[in-house]
């Protein structure tokens, strides 16, 4: 709708006439476009009523050369309901004129989607048996979707850290083949007890 101009036709049939529909109607920004078909004219545009809360132009004098085509950009605020104003298109130094009924309806288009809450919690969650997602109860407290672990992972991998210096001082000191095997066992059970913590 607003994607349409409000033409007026300044010096048409005299001397600073300004001709215009008698009603316009847009739902956003539109533009004004004065087309001067005589002298040169100095042409002011004033909203009335709640228009003039709701509307805003850069200059509101203007300058329309002879022959000139000159075009006013009018800002206009989202409404959630019509609202009805007058646009006067002063011109002759206020002696003259006409004015348009300009209605601002809700603005046209898409709008934001609606999203049901429930997408926004993790599967398990609704179904009211105490688990919190993927994997029990506990599952989400394991997670390291946020890049966080819990107290008890910590925990676990403290003494799988402090297993493997044991393990590792133990084989050096030692040098005993039986050693270096249980260190290998040692390794290979932090290495799954990890994975099964990430997963």
């Amino acid at each position: 709708m607003s994607s349409e101009p409000l033409r007026v036709v300044l010096n048409g049939d005299r001397l600073n006439a300004a001709d215009a529909p008698a009603t316009f109607a847009a739902d956003g920004p539109f533009t004004v476009v004065l087309d001067n078909r005589g002298a040169a004219v100095h042409v002011h545009l004033r909203f009335r009523d709640r228009l003039a809360e709701l509307t805003a132009v850069g200059e509101t004098n203007h300058y329309v050369d002879d022959g000139e085509t000159h075009r006013v950009r009018v800002e206009a605020a989202d409404v959630p309901e019509p609202v009805s104003g007058r646009l006067d298109v002063i011109t002759g130094h206020g002696t003259d004129g006409t004015g348009v009924d300009v209605t601002l309806s809700p603005r046209e288009g898409p709008r934001g989607v609606d999203v049901d809450e429930s997408l926004s919690r993790p599967r398990g969650s609704e179904a009211g048996d105490g688990t919190t997602g993927y994997g029990g109860s506990d599952a989400g407290e394991r997670s390291i979707g946020t890049l966080g672990f819990d107290s008890t992972t910590l925990l676990v991998a403290a003494f799988a850290a402090l297993a493997l210096a044991v393990g590792v001082a133990a084989a050096a000191t030692l040098g005993s083949t039986v050693v270096t095997l249980g260190l290998v066992a040692v390794v290979l059970a932090v290495a799954a007890a990890t994975y099964v913590l990430l997963n």
